[in-house]
């Protein structure tokens, strides 16, 4: 099977997968964020994103050192994974005892420090996922199993147990709980593909793991700054009821930054294969670029122009307020895509150093002006704090990035952003056109007929423009594996 052919298939699953939960994802949000409001809804965002750190905490950048080693040799992918999965769960034990002391020190409401202890049941679902595995090796439809799973009885637990402002702590255990369960069942398919899983301890071993893996963990931890830290903040600095309107505007983006995920990590193990040779490097980072900027165009644009309907059909209008800082949150997502290309492909080319420093400048950056910009600005500010620190950063990987394959892909780039505007434009051109029919009916309509209008728009300029050619895919398609 040539390179192009794995990289489409897992595309291809990856895609399924990510179809059914971002459909289930959709829904549980909404009906939480509405069942709960924005003050109880707040409470669980806030509490999502203190648990996202302490998770960092647990995975220590180990999935990224596991894909990277188990794509240049498969024969290791039982033993690293039993060293890893054992670490990890160590890692989560300890982490969980620190994150429970810190909780309990907090001066919240004893309800609230109720909810974000019951999120810790999460820890130990992160350390015994067993995805690295799966994506090392490129079988992605295990891992779109899993996520279906997860996601879909998810979904179907809110809708039973998720009635009101009360169950803030029931929702917070659905979530925990689905993720453990699945990633138990994840570890029996382990055992059919790869013999049996025993923990294994041995220090030295987890040493020189550790070593390896502390760059890239330094990395995504700085990431997690640019993704989480707003949150944070605004649950220190601001009510409840506003982290719970910006808590809405950041499961958007973070739905809108998931379909760069699926590209990324479908070309991740290909791009790990062709380090050392620069022809290869280019060749797949030129399509790996084409089809990110393809997809993240059109999301970008979407989210930017039908903002106030997306927010209006999920939410209601109780969470219309978060309107402006959702459209900087999607110009923040489009740095985002920029930084997906840049930036990842060099932690499986061993210049994660340098992509760590940049990250974690841009993280300091971003810490600085949430503190600066939230008393002043509130959500919005929170808004600007990450789009404005994660451009920085991504200017530095930029610099990083050239020096390691030479290119940067402006004309991609250009043809892309030609695209994104025109779309915009024309849902302008569909609010001005179609105002009293939108005036007069649910949000869902302009939803809908906006994101069809934008949808034909920008495939008609991707054609014009050359952004998608068949002949550059049908390259990646022939190349060597």
């Amino acid at each position: 099977m040539t390179a192009g052919h794995r990289i489409f298939r897992n595309i291809r699953a990856l895609a399924a997968a990510k179809a059914a939960t971002m459909a289930s994802g959709l829904v549980t949000a909404a009906w939480t964020a509405r069942v709960l409001g924005p003050d109880s809804f707040g409470v669980l965002g806030f509490g999502t994103s203190l648990m996202a750190y302490a998770a960092l905490f647990v995975n220590m950048g180990l999935s990224t050192y596991a894909i990277r080693e188990i794509a240049r040799d498969r024969h290791q992918a039982a033993e690293l994974s039993e060293h890893v999965l054992t670490l990890r769960t160590v890692l989560a034990l300890v982490v969980g005892a620190l994150y429970a002391a810190f909780v309990l020190s907090l001066d919240k409401p004893m309800a609230v420090k109720a909810v974000l202890l019951v999120q810790a049941v999460q820890l130990l679902g992160n350390a015994l996922v067993l995805d690295f595995v799966y994506q090392a090796t490129e079988r992605m439809g295990v891992i779109a199993t899993r996520e279906i799973g997860t996601s879909i009885g998810s979904m179907l637990l809110v809708f039973l147990l998720v009635r009101g402002p009360d169950d803030a702590i029931t929702a917070a255990a659905i979530t925990g709980g689905s993720i453990t369960v699945n990633a138990l069942v994840m570890i029996g398919r382990f055992r059919r593909d790869f013999g049996s899983l025993r923990p294994r301890v041995d220090l030295k071993v987890w040493r020189e793991i550790l070593t390896a893996a502390t760059p890239m963990a330094v990395g995504v931890f700085a990431w997690a700054i640019f993704t989480h830290l707003d949150v944070v903040m605004l649950g220190f600095l601001a009510p409840h009821t506003e982290v719970g309107w910006y808590s809405a505007a950041v499961k958007i983006q973070t739905l809108a930054n998931l379909v760069g995920n699926i590209v990324m990590n479908a070309f991740l193990p290909q791009l790990a294969a062709a380090y050392g040779e620069l022809g290869p490097m280019r060749e797949r980072m030129r399509a790996y670029a084409t089809v990110m900027l393809a997809v993240g165009g059109l999301v970008v644009a979407g989210g930017f122009a039908l903002a106030p309907s997306i927010l209006g059909t999920l939410f209601g209008d109780a969470y219309a307020p978060a309107t402006l800082a959702l459209r900087l949150l999607m110009l923040a997502s489009a740095v985002v895509y920029a930084n997906m290309i840049l930036g990842n492909p060099l932690l499986v080319w061993h210049r994660q150093t340098g992509y760590m420093v940049a990250m974690l400048c841009g993280g300091a950056l971003n810490a600085i002006l949430n503190i600066w910009w939230i008393p002043r600005y509130g959500i919005e500010g929170a808004a600007m704090a990450t789009f404005t620190a994660e451009l920085a950063a991504t200017v530095a990987i930029a610099w990083i990035h050239r020096q390691a394959v030479g290119e940067l892909y402006a004309g991609i780039t250009a043809r892309a952003l030609l695209c994104a505007g025109a779309a915009i434009a024309a849902a302008v051109a569909l609010d001005r056109i179609a105002a009293p029919l939108f005036d007069a009916t649910p949000a869902i309509v302009h939803f809908l007929l906006g994101s069809v209008v934008m949808v034909a728009v920008y495939a008609g300029c991707s054609v014009l423009t050359g952004l998608v050619r068949p002949k550059r895919l049908r390259r990646l398609t022939s190349a060597t594996a």
